[in-house]
């Protein structure tokens, strides 16, 4: 199964919030033993990051990136906005309105065929007619 994660879903992992810590962990493992297929945007990462550097945490974003840049040697996907995402994003916002990052984060997972995005984002509840939006 191919498995999208949500920016939130990072955070309660990185954070230690538990039980989705726990969760995601199980979650990250089945990538690592090829059981899944990770599929993370980049503009996640960005609003990861985002909160170290805001925060005045940027060795936290350092860590964070070398973590990002080792999940991608265990079956997790990378997923830059291109054009082709760009425009599935404004469709999905046209139709069902919400904030661009979340559109985009969807759209990333639709566009390589995700089977569901793990979120615990009630606003991503709004793109669950597009693609199936799990909770932990």
């Amino acid at each position: 199964m191919k498995v999208a994660l949500d920016t939130n879903i990072f955070i309660f992992f990185l954070e230690g919030v538990e039980p989705y810590a726990s969760k995601v962990e199980s979650i990250l493992n089945s990538f690592a033993r090829g059981v899944n297929e990770g599929v993370i945007s980049t503009i996640s990462i960005a609003e990861v990051l985002t909160g170290f550097y805001a925060a005045g945490y940027p060795e936290k974003a350092t860590k964070t990136k070398e973590f990002l840049r080792d999940l991608t040697l265990t079956g997790v996907e990378t997923v830059q906005v291109t054009l082709e995402i760009a425009d599935i994003a404004a469709k999905l916002r046209a139709r069902r309105g919400g904030r661009l990052p979340e559109a985009l984060i969807v759209a990333s997972a639709i566009d390589r065929g995700a089977d569901l995005i793990y979120s615990q984002d009630e606003d991503l509840q709004r793109f669950s007619k597009d693609i199936k939006i799990s909770k932990m």
